[in-house]
């Protein structure tokens, strides 16, 4: 056996060596710069918590565009590795469509939207639907995930790149939510004439799908004060949407040993009241102090909102009748400056891959100086116009150009995180209330925003419509997404949100160069094998012929 021959099975038997060793051992490296196949500390700490098991049925299989399947590959990449983490972690790829129509509407109805997709089949456009979604379940219990996000995005590819972003994210976030031993109370605020439930219908339901949800009024503490305390502790979360009425110091103290104890608190404040039901139907109304008494709790957690009305010229539209053809009203959009479209920002797990949030009849917020950290989460654009109150608002300046020279107020603060060290509003003061362990400061968080229409969906025939959706200019904007990334920043005790900031770079094809060099590239296709086959071919035939002769 020549020493040739020998080197060769040594070869082949190494090799086998090594394929039969690497079945028992499962590793990878990680060799991406933006780490997208490395599972965060955070997601691994969820999924070593699963000890019973569960099945994510994914719904992206069939015949659908490269984009889809792309997202579809990396959302089969990410569950392997949360399988490979905790074998309870099964997963299966079904196509719905195949599963017939009552199977299809079964998920319409559970409020999986499909994406409507135009293909082209034998020649012609088809329309298709599809369902970016993945259903955990276990036990009895299971829970949607949408794997589409409903990011801003300038095309389709941009939106799957930020869709993948959010993968590691939104099903971690499921599986902690799944998972949890004891599921999450927020507290819903009554007795200061906060918007009905109707107007919060469908805040209500999206966040009670992941929390339970409670309302929770103030009027007790009139009669049982420390009952109303110690009740409210139970909570985790408590939202106060849009309240009209004076809060009393009694009520104040409540909120703020809340506060004081580790629960986090939503305050969604008009300090300006004005009507907007009056100045559609009348053409004018009145902007005055709503005089909620919450200036003093505000400023001993660092923070003031400003008496005034914000005029951003970026601003949603307001649809005016403007004649009558027929029976049918003539509708037209004009630009409503005392409707701000905040910008989020969009380096915070709330704000990031959010558009545009609408407002109505904003004011401005001050940041304080004290050692609370703030972070500002909306903002408007730098052309503002600061109104005080009060003041006459009226359809009269619509269709006139503004006055630039006016706009010049800079850019606003319509909403804040405040979290950390928080000092009570009621330290070196008389208590309104008797009660043991009163506590002059605290760890805990609070979001203050200063528009309380920010949660108000519209009502069309005594139903809710979407949040953030309104009817007359047929605009959706992210007030919905933006006020649930809120809830679950301030209920995220492990962290789980910190995923939204994962950045993943997808490498697109230029279209145009591509179809520009398209020549090129074939015929380099074709002709580089060959002439690299020669050129092997020539070397191989030298080296013998200098060899053997």
């Amino acid at each position: 056996m020549t020493n040739n021959f020998k080197h060769i099975i040594l070869l082949l038997i190494g090799l086998i060596l090594i394929n039969v060793v690497s079945n028992y051992f499962d590793a990878k490296i990680d060799m991406t710069a933006d780490k997208r196949f490395t599972l965060s500390k955070t997601s691994v700490k969820v999924i070593e918590g699963i000890n019973e098991p569960m099945q994510v049925i994914v719904l992206l299989k069939g015949d659908f565009p490269s984009y889809f399947k792309r997202l579809a590959n990396e959302t089969e990449n990410l569950l392997q590795d949360f399988h490979q983490e905790n074998p309870h972690i099964e997963y299966v790829f079904i196509n719905p469509l195949k599963k017939g129509d009552d199977y299809v509407k079964s998920l319409i109805d559970k409020g999986l939207q499909p994406a409507q997709i135009s293909l082209q089949k034998s020649g012609k456009m088809e329309q298709v639907m599809i369902f970016p979604w993945a259903i955990l379940k276990q036990g009895k219990r299971e829970m949607p995930v949408s794997l589409l996000t409903k990011a801003y995005a300038k095309s389709i590819d941009e939106q799957i790149e930020k869709s993948i972003e959010n993968l590691e994210y939104a099903l971690t976030n499921a599986i902690h939510l799944m998972t949890a031993e004891k599921q999450q109370k927020i507290a819903v605020i009554k007795g200061n004439g906060e918007l009905d439930d109707l107007h919060i219908a469908d805040f209500l339901r999206s966040i009670g799908k992941k929390y339970r949800l409670a309302p929770f009024t103030l009027d007790s503490v009139a009669t049982e004060p420390v009952k109303t305390l110690h009740d409210l502790q139970n909570y985790n979360l408590a939202i106060v949407a849009k309240p009209t009425e004076k809060f009393n110091d009694s009520e104040k103290f409540v909120l703020d040993q809340f506060l004081m104890n580790g629960g986090r608190l939503m305050l969604l404040l008009d300090i300006v009241k004005a009507h907007k039901d009056t100045l559609m139907y009348s053409g004018k109304t009145y902007a005055l102090n709503a005089e909620l008494n919450l200036t003093d709790m505000l400023f001993a957690y660092g923070i003031r909102i400003k008496p005034e009305l914000v005029k951003d010229l970026i601003a949603a539209p307001v649809v005016l009748k403007v004649g009558q053809v027929g029976n049918k009203p003539q509708l037209e959009q004009f630009p409503w400056f005392y409707s701000p479209l905040a910008q989020p920002d969009s380096k915070h797990p709330i704000g990031k891959n959010l558009d545009m949030v609408m407002l109505d009849f904003a004011c401005p917020l001050e940041i304080l100086k004290n050692k609370t950290k703030k972070t500002i989460l909306l903002t408007s654009s730098p052309k503002t116009q600061l109104v005080g109150v009060p003041t006459e608002i009226n359809f009269d300046e619509i269709g006139k150009k503004p006055d630039l020279t006016q706009y010049t107020a800079g850019t606003q603060i319509f909403a804040a995180l405040l979290e950390g060290d928080l000092k009570s509003a009621f330290n070196h003061r008389v208590k309104p209330i008797k009660t043991d362990n009163v506590l002059e400061n605290g760890q805990s968080a609070l979001i203050v925003i200063s528009d309380g229409d920010i949660i108000k969906n519209q009502v069309d025939k005594e139903k809710p419509l979407a949040l953030g959706f309104d009817k007359w200019s047929k605009i959706s904007y992210d007030n919905k997404q933006f006020l649930l990334n809120t809830v679950d920043y301030l209920m995220d005790k492990n962290g789980v949100i910190s995923l939204k900031n994962k950045e993943v770079k997808l490498k697109f094809l230029d279209q145009n160069k591509m179809i520009a060099e398209l020549r090129f590239w074939q015929w380099l296709n074709l002709l580089l094998p060959l002439i690299l086959t020669g050129v092997l071919a020539l070397i191989f035939n030298y080296w013998r012929r200098k060899k053997f002769t």
